[in-house]
């Protein structure tokens, strides 16, 4: 039996449409809006000049900015 009701988890959730930092395992940083997000913690961040798409497997933190 199949169900197509996928859901995202509600924690990863509230980071969609927020401004935020993601920290990354090479100790690098970037700073955007999140457009998009699953549960395997895969990313489409709007930046100032365009939209990137991270693994979720290079993600160390994600912090929303106040």
């Amino acid at each position: 039996m199949q169900s197509n009701d996928f859901r995202v988890n509600n924690q990863f959730l509230k980071f969609k449409g927020k401004d935020v930092i993601i920290g990354f395992k090479n100790r690098d940083e970037i700073e955007g809006k999140i457009v998009a997000i699953d549960n395997y913690l895969n990313i489409a961040i709007e930046t100032d000049n365009n939209v990137k798409v991270i693994k979720g497997g290079k993600i160390t933190f994600i912090s929303i900015k106040k």
